[in-house]
């Protein structure tokens, strides 16, 4: 303050120093209020950290300003900010250099000249060109503590005062910025983890959606690790995995290649680092697992993180997932990047234990349809033999004539053709071959062949029979023995639909260039939601049936160029048609 009797000339200087000192304090308070602006505009910790350097750097009027981030698994301090400088990361470990050494003591240094100072650590200068004088140099503390425990999260580093060197004002300013600062960072950190638990949340949910969707394991593993790749925006992660004739090697890397190889065995080495993996064992191994992954590229191993974590193999055998150059998490210590990567080897090993077991039921429902096919045929095969059966007896009739003997003899060898016949189309049927002979005949002869047979399952079964022929003369080019096959399906599936006491109607018309077998019965008809499928394979409206009998029919009727139709109503009966095109002569 000025005294009553000083000079006018010490008016005006003390004026003009009470006027900067104003301005000065006006420009703190600007600055502090866009530093507080700043902390509340984003929670992104990038954008966030280069919104604070760049407004310490203007309020402490310095060339530059570097936040180091401390890691403390590593023992390293590492940049996330350095305003106009070339280096775009620098790392050193506690205690180096007077930003180490403030990470590591929680001092707080002011250096007028850094050079005269033996902590200070010249080697990033002699990188950049740059030439450090005056340093201020600050910990950040973490407002999170745990018990009476505080953690150095990082260190704020102002350079070259333009003015002369930072006074004890600036010291307090920087102190009072620091505090905001850790908030900030602590809040963006908590907004960043929570991030990343939602897309954990997303890519376990992916994943299992994958279990349920994808049933091929080889395409599993690839999405599951590409996945990984990008969620933990690494280099490459791989897994070994123990099968239980082999050994599977899968990896993917950042640029979207992946890798799938098999062994049948491995080294010791391998097998003794997927149960206690280590960085040091992993440079070790690495040109032998370049190898059995197939990766080409080479790998600077001195500052690139690698996550590990064990896979559950067969039989108890212990495989490894593992993650190389990882990206994400490194401000927190990885902590959960560890957890995510340890649910993904789970998924993992989930995804195989899922195969096997539809590996099993697989087998078990082919062993099944075997089953099913087999009481089809021994179904099928009953009647005919019946046939035999009673035709033998009518042979041994000491009554029947020399003609109805050779009558019977013959019936009895068409039935034993017939059972070869049907066993042949089934084997056929379940190889997908196509057999049938064709020849031309007439729908005379086809119906001379199968009209006795139909006449006797009727009167065995119970069931009236109508007969319709309307035309027997056009010419087919067709394979009888074929044809009566399909005939015989169709009848036996409506005799037992309908049970003793049914009537069953047999049409043989020509129409529109095609002769058409019609097959109606009073059964209880097809139910619609089987209709559209019925003539598939293992397909049926019967408790133990199997479906194979209508897939014989459709395929050998389109073997013929021909169609068939159904017409059903539940309780009113139902109605086949083979079409068959006439053979123009």
């Amino acid at each position: 303050m000025a005294r009553q009797n000083s000079t006018p000339e010490q008016w005006r200087r003390e004026k003009e120093a009470l006027e900067s000192a104003l301005r000065h304090k006006e420009k703190e308070l600007y600055s502090i209020q866009r530093i507080g602006k700043a902390l509340s505009s984003t929670l992104q910790l990038d954008e966030l950290l280069t919104l604070i350097m760049q407004e310490i750097t203007s309020l402490m009027n310095a060339d530059r300003s570097t936040l180091y981030i401390v890691d403390h698994e590593r023992g390293e301090i590492w940049s996330k900010i350095a305003q106009k400088a070339e280096v775009k990361e620098i790392r050193l470990p506690l205690g180096k250099g007077i930003s180490g050494y403030v990470a590591q003591t929680g001092e707080t240094i002011n250096i007028p000249d850094a050079y005269q100072d033996e902590r200070f650590d010249p080697s990033v200068d002699r990188k950049t060109g740059y030439r450090t004088r005056s340093i201020l140099c600050m910990p950040i503390w973490s407002p999170i503590s745990e018990g009476d425990r505080r953690e150095i999260i990082g260190v704020i580093q102002v350079l070259n005062k333009k003015n002369g060197a930072f006074t004890a004002e600036d010291e307090s300013l920087l102190e009072a910025i620091a505090g905001e600062v850790a908030i900030s960072i602590a809040n963006a950190r908590l907004y960043h983890r929570l991030e990343r638990k939602l897309e954990e949340i997303d890519l376990l949910y992916e994943f299992e959606q994958m279990l349920s969707t994808v049933f091929d394991l080889r395409e599993v593993y690839a999405r599951m690790l590409r996945k990984t790749v990008d969620h933990l925006q690494a280099g490459w992660v791989l897994a070994f995995l123990p099968q239980e004739s082999n050994y599977l090697f899968l990896g993917a890397d950042a640029q979207g290649n992946t890798y799938f190889e098999s062994a049948r065995s491995v080294s010791l080495g391998i097998i003794h680092f997927a149960e206690q993996p280590g960085r040091e064992e992993l440079i070790r191994l690495w040109p032998e697992l370049q190898q059995y992954f197939r990766i080409t590229a080479d790998v600077d191993f001195g500052d690139v993180p690698i996550l590990y974590t064990a896979v559950e193999g067969e039989e108890g055998q212990q495989g490894l997932l593992l993650a190389v150059d990882v990206r994400e998490g490194r401000m927190l210590h990885y902590e959960d990047e560890r957890k995510i990567l340890d649910l993904i080897a789970q998924k993992l090993a989930r995804a195989r234990e899922l195969h096997q077991l539809r590996e099993n039921l697989l087998k078990q429902e082919r062993l099944s349809a075997i089953g099913q096919m087999m009481s089809t045929i021994v179904h099928d095969l009953r009647s005919p033999i019946n046939t035999v059966y009673g035709f033998v007896d009518l042979l041994e009739d000491a009554q029947a004539t020399p003609e109805e003997r050779a009558e019977y003899g013959q019936i009895i060898r068409e039935e034993i053709k017939s059972i070869m016949t049907m066993i042949t189309e089934i084997l056929d049927f379940a190889k997908g071959k196509t057999s049938i002979l064709p020849r031309k005949i007439s729908v005379r002869d086809i119906l001379k062949r199968f009209q006795p047979r139909l006449e006797q399952m009727c009167q065995r079964s119970g069931t009236e029979l109508v007969l319709d022929i309307q035309d027997e003369s056009p010419l087919l080019h067709a394979d009888a023995e074929k044809l009566g096959r399909v005939f015989y399906n169709i009848t036996k599936n409506a005799l037992e639909a309908m049970g003793e006491g049914g009537r069953f109607h047999f049409r043989v018309f020509r129409e529109d260039g095609q002769v058409v077998f019609q097959f109606t019965d009073n059964g209880p008809g097809i139910p619609r939601e089987l209709q559209d499928r019925l003539f598939e394979s293992f397909v049926s409206g019967k408790e133990s049936g199997t479906g194979l009998g209508l897939a014989i029919v459709k395929k050998i009727v389109e073997e013929h160029h021909g169609e068939v139709e159904l017409e059903s109503r539940e309780g009113q009966g139902a109605t086949f048609r083979i079409r068959l095109p006439v053979h123009e002569s």
